[in-house]
């Protein structure tokens, strides 16, 4: 798919990576409805990719509530492609976590997928044209030492859309995964990095733009699933193919840096 022309709906659009991902969207000529709570900053970045020579349109949405996702879909009208980015985390590990914040970010990362999705398939199946592109995280393919809520949200995420991947296969949909390793952006706002296990902080912080143009791939071949960076790639490849190897070496080295 050529994105020129097309449109493009992007959830989390106000920061990060959906931020980053609006722009490089409208670099590569599509038009995009911008979706986040945070009104004034889609206002902002809208004028930006205008700007860039193509339309954008802010829209103020929770995807939390189905009402809201339902409105977005209303006012974007016919789009080629969802992003479904939006997403938060809070590191604890479970016997100090929160459960309410875990309800929140099962909230928002798991059922704004769905509800965002359920919002725009069914115009796309219609059509028999339309790609969906999830943003998960590798911590959605392991599991990470006082991470736990947030993994929960992201193999939720995943499983949600290999299934619907299965779904849609032969009706003219393509369904596809960005797997990104630690990223540099506005995320750590909430998450609590020095938390994460030692061993990965290892993995050099992925730029968003980096993600951005990864998710733009995606939108443009249908790929399966993308996970960056290499090293981030590798590893879960091991953790695959050997699990308990995997976890036993992540434990080793996080247990060796965190004495350091």
């Amino acid at each position: 798919m050529d994105l020129t022309g097309r449109n493009v709906v992007i959830t989390g659009a106000s920061s990060g990576i959906g931020r980053a991902t609006a722009l490089e969207m409208a670099r590569r000529g599509a038009h995009v409805v911008l979706a986040a709570r945070r009104a004034e900053l889609l206002e902002q970045l809208a004028a930006e990719c205008r700007a860039l020579g193509v339309r954008a349109m802010p829209v103020a949405t929770d995807v939390t509530k189905p009402e809201q996702c339902a409105n977005l879909a209303e006012k974007a009208g016919a789009v080629d492609v969802l992003v479904n980015n939006a997403g938060f985390a809070i590191f604890d590990s479970t016997d100090e976590a929160n459960i309410d914040e875990w309800r929140s970010m099962m909230e928002t990362n798991y059922f704004g997928t769905v509800h965002c999705t359920k919002a725009f398939l069914p115009a796309m199946l219609q059509r028999g044209n339309g790609t969906i592109v999830n943003i998960a995280s590798i911590t959605g393919i392991m599991g990470f030492a006082r991470m736990t809520g947030y993994c929960a949200t992201k193999f939720a995420v995943i499983g949600f859309t290999e299934a619907l991947r299965d779904e849609v296969l032969g009706r003219g949909v393509r369904v596809a995964l960005v797997c990104p390793g630690t990223t540099d952006s506005e995320f750590f706002e909430t998450a609590d990095r020095a938390k994460m296990p030692g061993a990965s902080k290892l993995m050099i912080p992925v730029k968003a733009a980096r993600v951005a143009r990864a998710v733009c791939n995606a939108a443009e071949d249908g790929g399966y699933r993308r996970i960056l960076p290499v090293l981030a790639a590798v590893f879960m490849r091991l953790k695959e193919i050997s699990p308990r190897f995997a976890h036993l070496l992540m434990r080793r080295v996080s247990a060796l840096l965190e004495r350091r």
